[in-house]
């Protein structure tokens, strides 16, 4: 299928033979939303595209979620009304390192994404939750979660031992909409509204070559493969005609991650990108904060995979830069933002989507490989080829994997520093006690519009939106759903 604009801004439909294209709506940088129904008739829904999760969840219209939060806009399922429902008979759980934890039944019903209408498709009704974190002023979140991951971590497969079912991809191929387990994720820029998911194939008119692909590994210390992990081994700073290492030739497994907002990097590496951001930290902030200023800077981090030979990606400082806090200044009065990285651990790396917007990326399940190259932003056009078999089109060679070292993280090292012991003042109006320290870069004159680099991405402050104070920051996957209040972050894994 392929999707075009219509005169009123709304996406529209147009088949093409064997891969579903599906818009992905940009929610303030938070999440990206796909558009699916349920049922018969059907119930139309909003859930989080997820890469690093497997299950698809709904909330009932039952449900204490829909009773303590608002279910109108992403959608409250009533089984009553589809006359193709059916239960499995199978409780559902699933529990998060947070405490976070959510609970209903396993369930059969049609589940239709554009014109891709799969029957019988299985997935989880919540019907009660318990320590639900709250992402907006408004309260809880109420969005379902569409996890596209291998279907062996389920997370009744996981944490219960029970059967594997077919997930939404599986049902895809085995009903002939799509001919390969496999899809192609094009976050775009930053501040466009959308961005899409080709379900089957490659757009090759959204990336700059080369594509390269790579193997996915396991998650270190883990045997066998049940993430979308890739190797990753170098990260270099790209500012004012010079290049700065902050790690060569390390092997380390990252999780590419859609539901998740930010980046989390090992603590040697974040204590890195703090110093060269000039990152402070304030008792009433969890997050580390950076002058505004800097989303002006010329500068890039590029970060590489599968070493020398493997994909390198271009990212812009600017979008690693959130929105500015409002009210929230440094001692001098200049605002401060909060930055997307912080630390995980002492290898735990997740790149999410201010990694990805930069990243087109390949997911296929059945050869176990994900192909990179550097995006193509605001692109119109589309030139799309299907995947039949274990080669992708377009990617030039497929690096082999490389050992990855003993880990030496601890669970609760994922929580990182920033956790312990918060404690902000209730009094706290916004005047933080120190100003932004030197960053390693030029920030450059402030711009009124918005410039653009080489490939696209936002380079001036004034271009981000502004959030509400209680910024949602969420993450859905190996570590399954973050929310950022005020700068925190909650870990649910």
């Amino acid at each position: 299928m392929d999707f075009v604009k219509t005169r009123n801004g709304q996406p529209s439909l147009r088949r093409r033979d064997n891969t579903v294209l599906t818009p992905l709506t940009n929610d303030d940088d938070l999440q990206y939303l796909a558009n699916i129904t349920v049922g018969t008739p059907p119930q139309k829904f909003t859930v989080q595209i997820d890469t690093g999760s497997s299950d698809l969840w709904i909330p009932s219209a039952r449900s204490d979620l829909c009773l303590v939060g608002d279910c109108s806009q992403s959608g409250a399922f009533d089984d009553e009304a589809s006359s193709t429902f059916d239960s499995t008979g199978n409780d559902w759980h699933i529990s998060y390192g947070d405490n976070s934890e959510y609970a209903g039944l396993l369930v059969r019903d049609t589940v239709t994404i554009g014109e891709a209408s799969l029957q019988n498709a299985e997935f989880a009704v919540v019907v009660q939750s318990a320590n639900v974190p709250q992402t907006s002023l408004d309260g809880v979140s109420t969005t379902g979660v569409w996890g596209i991951s291998f279907d062996s971590a389920q997370s009744d497969v996981v944490e219960e031992g029970s059967r594997q079912y077919t997930g939404i991809v599986g049902l895809m191929k085995k009903a002939g909409f799509i001919s390969r387990m496999a899809y192609s994720l094009w976050l775009n820029d930053p501040d466009a509204s959308a961005g899409s998911i080709l379900f089957g194939g490659v757009d090759s008119d959204k990336f700059e070559a080369p594509l390269i692909g790579l193997p996915i590994v396991p998650l270190s210390g883990d045997r066998q493969v049940s993430a979308m992990n890739v190797e990753f081994t170098s990260l270099s700073l790209n500012a004012g005609g010079k290049t700065s290492v902050l790690q060569d030739n390390v092997v380390r497994s990252a999780i590419l991650d859609s539901g998740s907002t930010g980046t989390l990097l090992p603590t040697d590496l974040a204590t890195k990108f703090f110093d060269y951001f000039g990152a402070v930290r304030d008792p009433n902030v969890r997050r580390p904060l950076v002058s505004c200023s800097l989303a002006n800077a010329d500068a890039q981090f590029v970060y590489q995979f599968g070493g020398s030979s493997g994909p390198k990606i271009s990212v812009p400082v600017a979008d690693l830069i959130e929105p500015h806090l409002p009210g929230v200044q440094f001692r001098d009065g200049s605002d401060a933002c909060l930055l997307g990285v912080e630390a995980g651990g002492a290898d735990f790396l997740l790149l999410g989507d201010t990694f990805l917007r930069s990243a087109y990326v390949v997911y296929d399940l059945e050869s176990r490989t994900i192909a990179l190259a550097q995006t193509k932003l605001n692109v119109s056009t589309s030139n799309v080829q299907e995947i039949t078999g274990d080669t992708i089109p377009g990617v030039q060679t497929v690096v082999p994997s490389l050992p990855l070292p003993t880990p030496t993280r601890t669970p609760s090292a994922i929580l990182g520093p920033q956790e312990t012991g918060f404690q902000p003042d209730p009094n706290f109006t916004g005047q933080l006690s120190e100003n932004a320290g030197k960053a390693s870069f030029t920030a450059g004159a402030v711009s009124t519009g918005t410039s653009r680099g080489s490939n696209g991405s936002r380079s001036a402050a004034s271009s981000q939106k502004a959030p509400s104070v209680a910024a949602a920051y969420l993450v859905c996957g190996a570590v399954s759903i973050m929310s950022v209040l005020f700068g925190g972050f909650i870990v649910l894994q």
